[in-house]
């Protein structure tokens, strides 16, 4: 039997781990409260605490009649400050990791010159990026960001460090804001490939536009399963 004053919070964690781990996936449905309560060695009062905070995380979806199904391991970002994913995933307790899948110098295209106000002579990087969180694709993510400002970026491992620290601490660019803008769209083969969803799925695309004073630093795209990532705007 479990001991501990808080009995629910630790069958909750347990719970969890087995869904952020796989064992079980999005769509199974839980074990049976009474089953549960025999796994675990607790109250049933114990084990619907554990499943209303599951809950509440937006983890599982509790259905009257039918049972408990899991929905997987959601994150909130709320919009109202510049942020970073690996803290937004961390926050959560979670481990969060980055893919590098390519970073090269190009010329940008004329969708790229009218976002970011550039000439057509003035090259870009562009570092595309599969975001994790416990070895999970959550984000797929495209950057752009003017050679002219950050001279030799591909020569960084951003598997490894963080593109926001790179720019601070090599070519002291410091950000000191940004803007966001959220649409509905599909998902492409190549990013549901990576996402690892059905090309076509639903997504949300977030264009983010990051300054210093006046000047478009980075320009990215990003895709995310509204499953995986949910936007909180804060009105103030």
């Amino acid at each position: 039997m479990i001991k501990n004053t808080h009995l629910y919070y630790q069958v909750y964690t347990m719970i969890k781990e087995k869904i952020i781990s796989g064992y079980y996936k999005e769509g199974d449905k839980l074990p049976s409260e009474r089953k549960l309560c025999e796994e675990y060695d607790v109250s049933r009062i114990t084990i619907r605490e554990a499943l209303e905070k599951l809950e509440a995380d937006n983890m599982i979806q509790r259905e009257h009649g039918r049972g408990s199904f899991v929905l997987g391991n959601q994150y909130n970002q709320v919009m109202n400050d510049l942020y970073s994913f690996s803290e937004e995933i961390e926050k959560n307790g979670d481990k969060a990791s980055t893919g590098v899948i390519s970073i090269q110098k190009i010329k940008p295209s004329l969708y790229i010159q009218e976002k970011m106000q550039l000439k057509s002579f003035q090259e870009v990087y562009e570092l595309k990026r599969l975001r994790l969180a416990n070895d999970r694709p959550i984000v797929y993510e495209t950057s752009y960001l003017p050679v002219r400002y950050c001279e030799g970026l591909d020569r960084f491992d951003f598997n490894k460090v963080s593109l926001y620290e790179t720019l601070n601490n090599h070519y002291q660019i410091q950000i000191n804001h940004a803007y966001e803008t959220l649409t509905a769209k599909q998902l492409t083969q190549e990013q549901a490939r990576c996402l690892e969803k059905n090309d076509g799925a639903p997504c949300m695309f977030i264009e983010r536009f990051s300054f210093v004073d006046e000047e478009i630093i980075e320009f990215t795209e990003s895709v995310t399963s509204g499953k995986d990532y949910r936007y909180t705007v804060e009105l103030i």
